[in-house]
């Protein structure tokens, strides 16, 4: 299920807002009631001014390279630390909020990429806490990119006993023009085949502790562009 929209970003008095065309916000919402679900992120809680997951996770930007002469670049919050993407509105009269940020990614590199990290909860005496997410079949979020064709979506487990140095299961969604609500089937994630230690992914989800949302390239061209993300859930 997906809402196709037509929508570009503005700013007014430094905040970041998203205008549309269609008022598909409400469908949206009207579907989000009732059955068994899981809000993981929905951004609209802040904390020291800087988006959280709904129960107060960590969201932060993050960047990797190949060649650290031609280092990947990102712009959300300016002097958050650790980095933060923005909020976004999808209009003035709205207090919807979601996350924004923008990317550069180089050229001459291998591999290259950007994404917002988001944790599920705050850390417990140190350590990262854990969901059982592996008794839903789909994750749904909104997503808008422009500069890219396709998104990863992540899913990770850091502190529990499955933390990989790289290849995470994940799944690679071909983004459409606008804001769309993308959805996974939860059995359908797997490890990238480069992975060098294998896991089943489903005793990730067992103990997922953040997901990944990448905007990335191989073999890479310069790129650049913008992200927008809301509403992440775990759904039946």
């Amino acid at each position: 299920m997906s809402f196709r929209r037509d929508v570009w970003l503005f700013t007014i008095h430094g905040s970041r807002h998203l205008s549309e065309r269609s008022p598909f916000r409400a469908a949206f919402q009207e579907g989000n009631k009732g059955g068994d679900k899981l809000i993981y992120a929905d951004f609209e809680t802040a904390k020291d001014n800087r988006p959280v997951s709904s129960r107060g996770g960590l969201v932060k930007l993050f960047s990797y390279q190949e060649l650290a002469t031609m280092p990947s670049r990102y712009k959300g919050m300016q002097d958050a630390n650790p980095p933060a993407p923005e909020f976004a509105r999808l209009s003035k009269e709205s207090q919807n909020r979601a996350i924004a940020f923008d990317f550069e990614l180089p050229g001459s590199n291998d591999f290259a990429g950007v994404g917002v990290q988001i944790e599920g909860q705050p850390p417990k005496d140190g350590k990262p806490v854990a969901d059982d997410v592996s008794g839903f079949k789909y994750f749904t979020l909104q997503l808008y990119a422009t500069g890219v064709t396709s998104m990863a979506v992540q899913f990770i487990s850091q502190g529990n006993g499955i933390a990989l140095a790289n290849g995470d299961p994940e799944f690679h969604i071909k983004v459409l023009p606008g804001l769309n609500t993308y959805q996974i089937r939860l059995n359908s994630i797997n490890q990238p085949s480069w992975a060098e230690r294998k896991v089943n992914p489903k005793d990730v989800l067992k103990k997922l502790t953040q997901i990944n949302i990448v905007a990335s390239c191989n073999q890479c061209v310069q790129a650049k562009g913008t992200v927008v993300v809301d509403n992440l859930i775990f759904q039946n």
